[in-house]
């Protein structure tokens, strides 16, 4: 039962706010997610979008407590002043199938953009990290599946998120990630059991056995623990991602 529903408890840090995925997720099919040409290696696909990257950190990473910023690992929501996570599955036989696996699944999901996602650290640029492997212990999150700062306004650009190796499956793994990206851009908790926002800080109940969607017109769960002040009651869920990753809805 632990893996179905992972407990959500409000976290009021000094410096920001943040909460993790619950078993929620479902399908992407709203944006017309399909394949990416040259999918291997991180590889750009056709007609990219340019204003960010995702990098999907599997290697271990240190953080420190600050002001939100992948390029220089740190992170608001973390409750102490340093914690380091680990590789991903570290010693597990099929790790690098593990992580292709991850990795293939949120290049298809995000292909619809499309998104660039990358495994190694990008050079220049903005991108939004989102760090895979560990305890919350470990990374001082006090949140034990996912977490990323609510950034409503979108004023980090420059994200960083964490998930933990208990979340499971990998279609978990994956969903974790659209919605941790989602909540650094400002979308809040909803109600429906197949959005990608799902479970983030609420009790909504997620379908993580499928691949979660992302809509147009969803609405916020108005009994979030975290929302966003001032917000429309509906959320343009494609729009946002494509703003933040492509300059444009």
């Amino acid at each position: 039962m632990a893996l179905r529903r992972l407990v959500l408890t409000l976290a009021l840090l000094a410096t920001a706010c943040s909460a993790q995925v619950s078993s929620g997720g479902a399908r992407v099919g709203d944006v017309d997610a399909g394949t990416l040409d040259g999918g291997d290696g991180d590889a750009a696909p056709a007609g990219a979008c340019n204003q960010r990257v995702l990098y999907l950190s599997f290697e271990g990473q240190t953080l420190t407590r600050g002001r939100s910023d992948a390029t220089t690992n740190t992170a608001e929501w973390m409750t102490d002043t340093t914690g380091t996570a680990p590789p991903y599955h570290n010693g597990d036989a099929d790790r690098a199938t593990q992580i292709r696996d991850i990795t293939d699944g949120v290049r298809a999901r995000l292909a619809g953009f499309p998104i660039t996602v990358v495994t190694t650290r990008p050079a220049s640029g903005e991108y939004i990290m989102v760090v895979l492997g560990g305890r919350a212990g470990q990374v001082k999150s006090a949140f034990g599946g996912a977490v990323n700062r609510l950034d409503c306004d979108d004023s980090r650009h420059n994200d960083v998120a964490w998930i933990a190796d208990s979340v499971a499956p990998t279609t978990h793994v994956i969903n974790s990630v659209i919605g941790a990206v989602g909540f650094g851009l400002g979308l809040t908790a909803t109600l429906k059991p197949s959005d990608c926002m799902c479970g983030w800080d609420n009790d909504c109940n997620a379908d993580n056995a499928s691949p979660c969607t992302l809509g147009t017109a969803i609405a916020r769960d108005p009994a979030a623990r975290q929302l966003c002040t001032g917000a429309a009651a509906t959320q343009d869920e494609v729009a946002t991602l494509r703003t933040a990753f492509c300059g444009k809805p």
